[in-house]
């Protein structure tokens, strides 16, 4: 399965389309923020 095109970025995770109609691919990242966005830093493992 591959990622096609992407279909939503927010804070926690990304959304990717692939081949299949009723398949997504869910990205979720690391990152993490504080003091309204003004510190973000990568947190092993968050996204698991």
């Amino acid at each position: 399965m591959q990622k096609q095109q992407l279909l939503y970025k927010g804070k926690a995770k990304s959304v990717y389309e692939t081949e299949d109609n009723d398949l997504l691919i869910l990205h979720f990242r690391d990152d993490t923020s504080a003091l309204d966005g003004k510190r973000i830093e990568q947190l092993a493992r968050k996204g698991r």
